[in-house]
């Protein structure tokens, strides 16, 4: 792999007392290190639902709702780069936002450029309403050229069913995208993102991220997790 899209949760971020926990960022921080030291360009998707979970919440405005969503991974993609710049990682924001100059306004060839050097954070989802940060994932996949999307999770993978509510739910080491868009059972990105990455032949690979040593051993070619890819 030579270009990685990881798309991270919000809640990955939280801590028992913080919803930006210091610890956590910085231990994210120092792992991108080490992915970079490998000599992988990374960028990262980053959730909000540490801030709000928009389908914890229909009774509100749908544009109310969304805003909220993306401005809380804007607040997290910040506290991300003050992790990265204390553990000597450089890094950047792209949002698709207008911020007056409080986060720089990159372009997409900008973007590609910056990203030979730096970790870039995607904050702010597609920047539109009714867009989830797994299409966002997908499109910013899709425009840096990645190899793969890495999904971290809190599970080994995808199954059948939900393995959270199912004792006899059964893991898939390896799907199609096409198999994915066939069972609406299977949850693993919603269905326009699995297509664009179909799409624009884009692995994806869903891993548990409780155990951080795992990002590291499927970039080192170890067959772990769930591999969706068309390639084969």
């Amino acid at each position: 792999m030579k270009r990685v899209l990881i798309k991270l949760s919000g809640e990955s971020l939280m801590g028992e007392n913080a919803l930006i926990d210091k610890e956590k960022t910085k231990e994210i921080a120092k792992l991108m290190k080490r992915v970079r030291e490998m000599g992988i360009e990374v960028s990262i998707v980053i959730g909000g639902g540490n801030f709000f979970r928009g389908r914890s919440n229909e009774d509100m405005y749908q544009l109310y709702v969304d805003t909220m969503g993306m401005l809380g991974t804007t607040i997290n993609a910040l506290g991300l780069l003050d992790a990265f710049k204390k553990e000597g990682v450089s890094g950047i924001i792209s949002t698709p936002f207008d911020l007056n100059g409080l986060i720089p306004k990159y372009s997409t060839e900008e973007v590609l450029e910056k990203i030979k050097d730096n970790v870039v954070i995607f904050g702010g989802g597609t920047g539109h309403i009714g867009c989830s940060t797994d299409t966002c994932a997908s499109n910013k996949a899709s425009m840096i050229k990645a190899d793969t999307i890495i999904k971290l999770t809190n599970v080994n993978g995808v199954y059948d069913k939900d393995p959270n509510k199912y004792s006899d739910a059964v893991m898939y080491d390896k799907l199609t995208h096409q198999e994915v868009l066939d069972n609406p059972e299977i949850k693993v990105m919603d269905i326009p993102a699995i297509k664009e990455c179909m799409d624009n032949n884009i692995d994806i690979t869903v891993i548990n991220f409780n155990d951080k040593e795992n990002l590291i051993r499927v970039l080192n070619g170890e067959l772990i997790g769930t591999r969706i890819t068309s390639n084969e």
